[in-house]
């Protein structure tokens, strides 16, 4: 109350006086009329008319400080422009006195109307451009089509987040880190996608060119798993991959996915990007070069009816990479090629199928029990690696759930193969216990990168597993325990 009275109460109380003297002319009018020796008529003309400025002031003040600066500034968070609220009080001040001289003093009022649309004419072409940027500021502030924050992209041509809003300009922060200020008349047509509504994801695509001798299918499920397996990305969905066009040097692939936080783009892209390098590369692909040029490079394994070269491959693989070459050739022509569905099953937990799985392209997911059997944990292997190790070389049951959780090919080494490459050469019983005590102890908690296990330490693994191996496929040759024989 006290503070509408100091805007509004000097005003307040004239119009009142006036509208007090209009009501009870008979009492003051005629007196006054008496007095001063104007008509009665015309003194109460004289008095309507100043009651009317007085209101017609009284309303311009109220719709300047109570909406424009009051209810308009706080729903928009910004105060308006001075000349906004300048031009509006003139405005309303023009239409009150147009309705004195019409009303009270019965006037024809078509040459001051004419004469003040004239004005306004003329002022509203020297500030148009300037009236025009206020207004499209006043509507973004009001319907708030994006805030401060919101990563937006205005005609397919700008993209930033936005970092100021003012009655003139919108300032955005670019990808590269530079302030575009944008005027407001431009944003009143046009186009704009608010990326941080209704939530802050984001879509991104990445374009590579692989060649022809890769089959598509090959490439989607490398590709595929590769964007999934990023590590450090958070994405919303899965992924998509599709062969868009081909070219002169390969088949252009265009892959899809959404993050969950447009800020995160650029780092989002660097794993994925990072991760398909590597994907590819422990599947023998590159990136397609141009077929005109000259480059004199190792000749590059050639993938062909969706296989991969199963001796790189299982050179790649940890478990065989400490094998001679002549053993991983041996191992390459016995495996037997799988492809799985998304979501298919390849091995169940306590299945007694003695088999050691390594993935070539795609993704699959293991979920086993942890050692004391109370919670559940989840891998997730790709290109070169694998699992059920224990199933083959121990003739244990599976211990683990695999589900494919890409479309994926994957490679079996089963127990007939071993059974024969054991009893062709029982000098390998060594190198396979070996091999398998490395990677024991590499999973181990007492493994340190970069530092060898001591000779003790690895003995005692390969022993244990020698005779496991024995034990399991009855070899007729006896144990060697000592280390003299391991490759």
């Amino acid at each position: 109350m006290s503070s509408y009275l100091q805007t509004y109460g000097r005003m307040t109380v004239i119009g009142g006086i006036l509208g007090l003297l209009l009501l009870l002319d008979d009492l003051f009018s005629r007196p006054l009329a008496f007095i001063s020796g104007i008509s009665q008529a015309t003194l109460e003309q004289y008095i309507a008319a100043a009651f009317g400025l007085v209101m017609t002031l009284l309303i311009s003040r109220f719709v300047r400080n109570g909406i424009l600066n009051g209810v308009v500034a706080r729903k928009s968070g910004k105060q308006l422009p001075q000349l906004v609220i300048d031009l509006t009080g003139l405005l309303i001040l023009f239409i009150g006195i147009c309705i004195i001289f019409s009303v009270v003093f019965k006037k024809d009022i078509t040459g001051l109307v004419a004469t003040g649309g004239i004005s306004v004419m003329v002022v509203g072409l020297a500030l148009r451009d300037m009236l025009l940027a206020a207004f499209t500021g006043i509507l973004i502030n009001i319907e708030k089509p994006f805030q401060t924050g919101d990563l937006v992209k205005i005609n397919d041509k700008w993209m930033g987040k936005v970092d100021k809003i003012t009655w003139h300009t919108t300032s955005l922060i670019t990808g590269d880190e530079e302030t575009l200020i944008i005027p407001n008349l431009m944003l009143a047509n046009a186009v704009i996608v608010n990326l941080a509504t209704p939530d802050s994801r984001m879509k991104r695509s990445i374009e590579v060119v692989i060649d022809y001798d890769t089959s598509v299918d090959s490439a989607e499920r490398i590709l595929y798993a590769a964007v999934l397996g990023a590590v450090g990305v958070a994405l919303i969905g899965s992924p998509t991959v599709s062969a868009i066009r081909m070219e002169r040097d390969g088949v252009v692939y265009k892959i899809g996915y959404v993050i969950a936080n447009y800020v995160e783009r650029i780092k989002s892209d660097h794993l994925v990007i990072k991760n398909i390098l590597r994907c590819m590369r422990d599947a023998g692909i590159t990136v397609s070069f141009p077929k005109t040029e000259v480059i004199h490079t190792p000749h590059r394994a050639l993938i062909a009816d969706r296989s991969l070269d199963t001796l790189r491959l299982v050179q790649q693989c940890t478990i065989f990479q400490p094998l001679p070459a002549s053993v991983s050739e041996l191992v390459a022509s016995m495996l037997m090629e799988r492809h799985f569905s998304a979501n298919a099953i390849i091995v169940n937990a306590g299945e007694r199928r003695h088999s050691l799985f390594i993935v070539g392209e795609g993704m699959v997911k293991r979920t086993m029990t942890d050692r004391d059997g109370v919670r559940m944990i989840s891998e997730r292997f790709i290109a070169t690696e694998s699992f059920g190790r224990r199933a083959l070389f121990c003739c244990q049951p599976q211990v683990a759930t695999v589900v494919a959780e890409t479309a994926v090919l994957v490679y079996e080494f089963g127990r007939p193969a071993l059974a024969t490459m054991l009893a062709d050469e029982p000098s390998l019983l060594d190198s396979f216990a070996y091999s398998l005590a490395l990677l024991a102890w590499r999973e181990s908690k007492d493994s340190v990168v970069g530092v060898d296990p001591e000779p003790a330490i690895i003995q005692r693994l390969t022993n244990i597993y020698r005779g496991q191996i024995h034990a399991a496929y009855m070899l007729k040759a006896p144990i060697d325990t000592s280390m003299a024989n391991v490759a």
